[in-house]
């Protein structure tokens, strides 16, 4: 008799389960089309001035078909996983119910799971609400500028340990992160002790970003090249070294790691930088064969004209492009079963981190310089060469890997072990061809963005040694920075 009695409260969360499922999944197609929509749009336009030839239209088509089975296949799986753990969890919340054992009971499992879905539902609220927690504020007191170009603007970020002041007897570094992506993710959470940024400012190192100016209001940023990312990655430089009187480190983080190599092997910087450190940077992106393998296409199809005329590369196709490399796990379906998983796993409370890491995914996209977009796209599609040249040049002159030694620069290079972005392979492609001592190579555990998140892992702090799976004994960049300083 209780049973029946429960009917109308397991139909109640049945029912919030199913309208809170719509909305989440909606959520997610809805943001995925916006992106597909824009990407079909400046296709058109595209089309009608510069039109795909009968080879490349069928390039596209069959990649476009490799992409929609491979989602298909993937959603397929997880949603068979999905079905299978409700299946089971439901079947033992019968028997109990019938036998009024110990354990969940249908009323409880139907309440609970109407509530977890109701929370993946409303994610995008707490995506909103950590906007003044995630990333850099730069207009507080925690940070300064201190110098400007035409297209780059120069922080320092002070320190927030209690009790810690910047000591100008180290060695000042410049922080500079990819410009698709964005400056935030090196900053992510500071309040929480999770920002790459702020472990090396809490040691008292004179530490700064660099940060793209606006794009739809900077005309400098639209029409910036390589060569001109160089002269004033040169002039921030020559800013810190004046105010420090010690050459600078450079520290980038993925594309940002790669420009930040170009720049020194250009011999640009030689009197105003000696180090380098690179986080999970595609050094030969010929390795990711998910990105080299996808068809070219002309650069009009991945333009967007400003009103003042000027072409960018859109930051919307760009993202798209990456999307559709991991589309096994950014297919909207898929990412609501993520989502319900990790609600599950952390009882509805995935905490800052999640939703900080789900901002910077969904909000930290913005247009290219076409120049630099098409830089990029090189070293995805072109190898280093045999001697050790880079695919790219700058002021016309090949970059070659071997001159890092005659230019007396030390490089600390890192990657991800767990990252199917930049691979092992893909970041440290270029030591075969460097001759001299000059490469100090880390294995961090993670993914793309496990040291940028999660810097004081105990496993590998950034600001500690630690011994990695082959039993050698590593350091952190921090730590690497601080023993240079010396």
């Amino acid at each position: 008799m209780q049973n029946i009695k429960d009917l109308p409260d397991i139909t109640t969360s049945w029912l919030r389960y199913i309208l809170a499922l719509n909305r989440a999944t909606n959520r997610e197609k809805a943001e995925m089309n916006e992106s597909l929509m824009i990407a079909l749009q400046i296709a058109l336009q595209a089309s009608k001035d510069n039109p795909m030839s009968l080879m490349e239209t069928m390039e596209v088509l069959q990649h476009s078909q490799q992409t929609a089975a491979k989602a298909a296949s993937a959603t397929q799986e997880k949603l068979t996983g999905y079905i299978f753990d409700q299946i089971q969890e439901l079947n033992q919340a019968f028997f109990n119910t019938l036998s009024n054992g110990e354990g969940e009971n249908l009323t409880q499992f139907a309440r609970r799971e109407a509530e977890i879905m109701e929370g993946v539902a409303n994610f995008h609220e707490q995506i909103e609400n950590i906007k003044d927690e995630f990333g850099f504020q730069f207009n507080t007191s925690g940070y300064k500028l201190v110098h400007e170009t035409d297209a780059f603007m120069l922080y320092q970020v002070l320190p927030i340990k209690q009790g810690v002041k910047v000591n100008d007897k180290l060695k000042p570094m410049i922080l500079v992160p990819p410009y698709m992506l964005g400056v935030h993710i090196l900053g992510f959470l500071p309040g929480e002790n999770k920002s790459y940024a702020h472990s090396f400012a809490n040691e008292g190192i004179p530490t700064y970003v660099r940060v793209v100016k606006d794009i739809m209001e900077t005309e400098a940023v639209q029409t910036m090249t390589p060569d001109g990312d160089c002269t004033q990655t040169k002039e921030l430089c020559a800013k810190l070294v004046e105010k420090h009187g010690k050459k600078v480190t450079l520290n980038g983080t993925c594309q940002g790691g790669y420009i930040c190599l170009m720049n020194i092997l250009s011999g640009t910087l030689t009197e105003v930088c000696d180090t380098l450190i690179t986080n999970v940077a595609p050094i030969d992106g010929t390795y990711n064969q998910d990105i080299s393998g996808m068809p070219p296409m002309h650069h009009d199809f991945i333009t967007t004209t400003l009103p003042n005329g000027n072409k960018v590369a859109n930051g919307y196709l760009l993202s798209l492009g990456m999307r559709f490399v991991a589309i096994d796990r950014e297919s909207p379906l898929i990412k609501v079963l993520d989502q319900i998983s990790l609600h599950k796993a952390t009882e509805s409370n995935p905490g800052k981190t999640t939703a900080a890491l789900f901002r910077w995914l969904l909000k930290e996209r913005v247009h290219l310089p076409l120049g630099i977009a098409n830089m990029s796209s090189v070293t995805f599609r072109e190898a280093i060469s045999p001697e050790g040249n880079l695919p790219v040049k700058l002021y016309d002159k090949a970059l070659n890997v071997n001159d890092l030694g005659k230019f007396g620069v030390k490089w600390y290079q890192n990657y991800a072990v767990r990252d199917d972005l930049v691979t092992k392979v893909c970041a440290t492609a270029a030591n075969q061809y460097i001759k001299d001592d000059v490469v100090e190579c880390v294995p961090f555990p993670g993914g793309h963005v496990a040291i940028l998140t999660s810097p004081y892992n105990k496993r590998s702090p950034v600001n500690g040694e630690f011994t990695g799976k082959d039993g050698t004994k590593y350091r952190g960049p921090v730590k690497f920075q601080l023993d240079i300083s010396k």
